[in-house]
């Protein structure tokens, strides 16, 4: 009997090791599935990310009409600054960066709109949006500067300074139908995309025949020209005057003689 109480006492440490050894086994068991598929959820999530940015891309190539309004209007206080900057010494007296500052006041929040506008539009397509936008108002001012010296800057300030003037008297209503209503605006805006569902028709440009230079001239046609030219005629030599005829002297005839006196 001690002997058996002394096996149970044994044993049962024993038994309590290999049940939990079991149980440990079966919860692992059940946990293998479990963890296999949260790697396989884990690995799902990031394609169906990357599927976003994917989708965001292809809207990316287009604006809607609020990006395009926003276009426009940065196009119009860029192009002010450039004015201001560049016509302020050449014409101080018609005050080009105060009317840029001025039409900045006036329309702050128009023009942060519009910021803000363009930099959600760059987030579409990826990587750091900011300084996409910080590019591509760059890209806007060099356009301005590329203009002006094109047709040099006396032609351009006094232009251009006109058209800054005129921009500060505008009402935010007027600013929303010039760059959001080309219709009732009456002109035709440029940008650097097309209106997203607008089908662009582009028309092939027509034929321009360019003036080109005439071939080098080679001695052979020279040879040709000289065979095909008539042969000059030497002049006759100078005809000799016809001689004059002898004049025969009258005789006396025979038998007779001539008396002299």
């Amino acid at each position: 009997m001690m002997r058996q109480r002394a096996a149970d006492r044994t044993s049962t440490p024993v038994l309590r090791r290999a049940a939990a050894a079991v149980l440990a086994v079966l919860i692992a068991g059940a946990a293998l599935p479990a963890a296999a598929a949260e790697p396989a959820k884990a690995a799902a999530k990031p394609a169906k990310a990357a599927a976003k940015p994917a989708a965001a891309k292809g809207s990316a190539a287009c604006y809607s009409p609020e990006e395009h309004a926003a276009e426009q209007l940065l196009r119009m206080h860029t192009e002010m600054m450039v004015v201001g900057l560049k016509c302020q010494t050449l014409m101080p007296d018609r005050k080009p960066f105060s009317l840029y500052q001025d039409f900045t006041i006036k329309h702050r929040a128009l023009v942060s709109n519009s910021e803000a506008a363009m930099i959600a539009h760059f987030k579409k397509q990826g990587g750091n949006a900011t300084r996409a936008f910080d590019t591509f108002r760059t890209e806007l001012a060099n356009e301005s500067s590329r203009r002006a010296a094109v047709i040099g800057e006396q032609l351009f300030c006094g232009t251009f300074i006109d058209r800054s003037k005129a921009a500060t008297q505008l009402t935010p209503e007027d600013l929303r139908t010039l760059t959001g209503d080309e219709k009732n605006a009456g002109l035709m805006h440029i940008s650097t995309k097309p209106l997203c569902g607008v089908q662009v028709v582009s028309f092939p440009d027509p034929p321009v025949q360019v003036a080109q230079a005439p071939a080098a001239r080679t001695t052979a046609p020279a040879k040709d020209a000289a065979k095909k030219a008539p042969a000059k005629k030497e002049p006759a030599a100078a005809k000799k005057p016809a001689a004059k005829p002898a004049v025969k002297k009258a005789e006396a005839p025979a038998g007779q003689s001539v008396a002299s006196r």
